[in-house]
């Protein structure tokens, strides 16, 4: 499957884009006629309330989800048309995704962790994989945790890891979903400042969040509001 080309052109392009969901023979609309286009290299806030529609709109961006209505391109790719087998081989070639909790896999080492996302997705020559894993723990500042379990790192420890986990297969696009809400102020500027540096190094980094954007460094911010974009800003 191709890779996201990046060459500053657009990158992600979603159009009329509507989402619904069933309960009880009544529809729910949770996005409402979506534009939105993002550029290679883009440093993007997602913000709004709980139940604007933040964490759907990266449902479809990432293809977890599929719209009701529209369409979600990546470069030349059409996302929505892409059966379940070659969603889930491209976006592991394509996307790293940080969620809100984590989700390490508990029973296995922190560098473990890393070699699983590499060894599913297939992508790194065998040959390479420790050394990337060794990289990222390097990258992330948690070389010295790589032989424990998640559970005996703190939080915002968790989140490098997981961080280092989502580039294990150097994807062109960072998406994570609330990744400082449940850190302390200092953690979370640190990781802030980490995404900031991915972004310096080519990749394009979305981020939901509902937390204060004002000095994050974000270069752009996008606002929602009951399913809508009401705005989107871009920043120096």
């Amino acid at each position: 499957m191709d890779r996201i080309k990046q060459s500053g052109q657009q990158f992600i392009d979603l159009r009329g884009v509507r989402k619904g969901f069933w309960a009880g023979g009544t529809e729910t609309t949770v996005l409402k006629d979506i534009d939105l286009a993002v550029s290679a290299g883009e440093y993007v806030a997602i913000v709004g309330k709980s139940g604007s529609g933040k964490s759907t709109l990266l449902n479809m961006i990432t293809g977890i989800d599929h719209p009701s209505e529209g369409s979600v391109r990546f470069g030349s790719i059409d996302v929505q048309r892409l059966d379940e087998s070659s969603l889930a081989a491209w976006r592991g070639k394509n996307i790293g995704i940080v969620f809100q909790f984590f989700q390490l896999i508990p029973t296995i080492t922190v560098r473990e962790n890393i070699l699983l996302a590499m060894d599913f997705v297939g992508k790194i020559p065998r040959h390479e994989r420790n050394g990337r894993a060794e990289a990222l723990l390097s990258m992330t500042g948690i070389a010295a945790h790589a032989d424990k379990l998640p559970s005996s790192l703190s939080g915002g420890e968790q989140q490098r890891v997981a961080i280092a986990r989502a580039l294990a297969n150097d994807p062109p696009l960072l998406v994570a979903d609330e990744p400082t809400g449940n850190l302390d102020s200092a953690t979370a500027e640190a990781i802030q400042q980490l995404f900031a540096d991915l972004v310096k190094e080519g990749k394009t980094v979305l981020v939901v969040t509902h937390e204060d954007v004002d000095n994050a460094g974000y270069r752009r911010i996008i606002t929602m509001r009951d399913g809508t974009i009401i705005g989107d800003a871009a920043r120096n």
